[in-house]
């Protein structure tokens, strides 16, 4: 199946919205930080080489536009129809993912233990941010099985960061944080519109700084072993996030820079990447 380098996802209703998905090459690359990096923190090692299949990623962090769209309503604190959404929890945006999904006929990605979609109550979505939720690449569960709206896995997350291609950049696309990322010394305070600086390689924008994103995974540490499609620990308490964010440091930036929340927790730097399964073709 020939695989276009993106499709554009229009969202049904009066008002026309779309928005871009990025096709992320499949590809092996070393994730994690190496030794000689003296801003790395041990979480970042040991590096370690990882394979992953092809998948689709939103071009940018989801807007307060998008997640208006879909919900009806804006959690964010630096309110901008196209600055991205924040104040979001993880169980927000699965309960997004599935609601995006719903729009868009494909499969909810998130299921509770009953096999229900999560965050709908029969009439509606609802954003409890509580309960137990299956992962859409839990073990058993192939990506293609779920084919709907979902969060990055910490590894596509961090290879597409690196440009699919194992870049070296020092940032998500630059080795100059300025020309790609807001961050505490240049975001003046607050989130800003998306895409208003320089994409990486693959045409991703906002990966480092603006607002920290939400993935997959549930957090644990590393080890040195070579592994393929990896999808973090079976259960966990924290979730990762990953790109740093609007008042950090240029540390947190790098593509390789990991950090664990309570997957409850809604923070005026919170936001969140769509994800999509190759097989999933727009």
């Amino acid at each position: 199946m020939h695989h276009p380098h993106h499709f554009d996802q229009h969202l049904p209703g009066p008002a026309p919205l779309h928005f871009r998905m990025v096709r992320v090459p499949a590809g092996t690359f070393r994730m994690g930080s190496p030794d000689n990096d003296p801003d790395a923190d041990r979480y970042e090692k040991p590096q370690h080489t990882v394979r992953l299949d092809g998948f689709w990623l939103a071009e940018t962090p989801v807007t307060q536009a998008l997640w208006e769209a879909v919900t009806g309503d804006n959690p964010a604190y630096f309110k901008g129809p196209q600055r991205p959404v924040e104040q979001v929890s993880w169980f927000d945006a699965a309960v997004f993912c599935n609601a995006l999904s719903q729009l868009t006929d494909r499969p909810p990605a998130y299921l509770t233990p009953a096999g229900k979609p999560y965050g709908w109550d029969g009439k509606a979505w609802t954003l409890a941010n509580a309960g137990d939720v299956r992962s859409p690449l839990s073990k058993g569960e192939g990506a293609g099985e779920r084919p709907g709206y979902r969060l990055p896995t910490e590894a596509e997350w961090e290879h597409a960061a690196r440009e699919g291609a194992g870049s070296d950049f020092r940032y998500c696309g630059s080795d100059l944080l300025n020309q790609v990322g807001w961050y505490g010394d240049n975001s003046g305070g607050e989130t800003h519109d998306v895409a208003l600086l320089l994409p990486n390689a693959l045409g991703l924008y906002d990966l480092s700084g603006n607002v920290y994103e939400w993935c997959e995974d549930w957090w644990g540490d590393y080890s040195a072993e070579a592994k393929e499609n990896p999808r973090g620990p079976e259960q966990g308490v924290f979730r990762v996030l990953r790109g740093g964010h609007w008042g950090g440091y240029p540390q947190d930036c790098r593509p390789a820079y990991r950090l664990n929340y309570e997957p409850v927790r809604r923070g005026i730097n919170l936001g969140f990447l769509l994800a999509l399964s190759l097989q999933s073709d727009g």
